[in-house]
């Protein structure tokens, strides 16, 4: 049987009493991307959000399996000790991510080490060159107040990389950022899929990411999953009037490989 990095099935989510997910299928393989499209307001982030348990959404039913280990109607315990080294959370916004008094070395150091890592310096700095970000030595001694947000959210995806999880969970992780330096952490995001075998489930708005990264499509409107699939099935030929109406409102999508 095909090992699954993450499951979920018939997952029902609610925010403030109010439902958000209903009833939503999906799963994860090693090596695979899927990623989630949909407007604003159609259930992906607090899907993702469900998942990762950011806080702010409660699993009202269906169950969700992190490595075939599986939890029904899970509860937040369950889901924060399958979160580290295993998987990975880039979020939208960068700030939460770090301290903003504190020095990057200091921050990084003690993130590796709390989760049984040696912080290697030139490690650190050779995964920052790779985002665009030539000035690694500069970086690690300055804080993030110091930065951009789109430094800090670069910053940010580098330390989860870090980690080297098994699955990571990204929450528009490119909406900060200018074209180029977007462009740089989808190539790094595929590069590490290729590298590790790592399986990654992205939320985004942006069809022309979703076409250039996923092996694997899933169309959401309204907290439902309305179209779900190989994902150049769904860009050439989809099935449903939704799907249809989205893939219209891009002029073009530019013909991009994620091999």
């Amino acid at each position: 049987m095909t090992e699954t990095l993450l499951k979920i099935s018939d997952l029902s989510l609610s925010s403030d009493g109010t439902p958000v997910v209903e009833h939503v299928n999906l799963h994860v393989a090693p090596g695979e991307i899927l990623c989630i499209v949909g407007e604003s307001g159609s259930g992906k982030t607090s899907l993702l959000r469900g998942i990762c348990d950011a806080g702010e959404v409660q699993v009202d039913a269906g169950q969700i399996s992190f490595y075939q280990e599986q939890t029904e109607c899970c509860t937040s315990n369950d889901r924060r000790k399958a979160l580290g080294r295993g998987i990975g959370i880039i979020m939208q916004n960068p700030s939460g991510t770090f301290n903003p008094l504190r020095r990057f070395d200091v921050q990084i150091r003690e993130m590796m080490n709390s989760h049984g890592m040696i912080y290697q310096k030139e490690d650190v700095i050779g995964l920052f060159d790779q985002m665009g970000l030539s000035n690694g030595e500069e970086i690690l001694t300055s804080r993030p107040y110091e930065m951009s947000g789109g430094m800090n959210q670069r910053i940010a995806i580098a330390s989860t990389m870090l980690l080297e999880p098994k699955l990571l969970l990204c929450d528009e992780p490119t909406s900060a950022l200018d074209v180029t330096s977007a462009n740089l952490v989808v190539e790094l995001l595929c590069r590490y899929r290729r590298k590790y075998n790592v399986g990654i489930l992205m939320v985004t708005h942006n069809l022309g990411i979703a076409y250039q990264m996923a092996d694997t499509i899933g169309i959401m409107r309204g907290g439902r999953m309305v179209e779900y699939g190989a994902a150049q099935e769904i860009f050439h030929h989809p099935k449903e009037d939704y799907t249809k109406q989205l893939l219209n409102d891009v002029p073009k999508l530019a013909v991009c490989s994620n091999e």
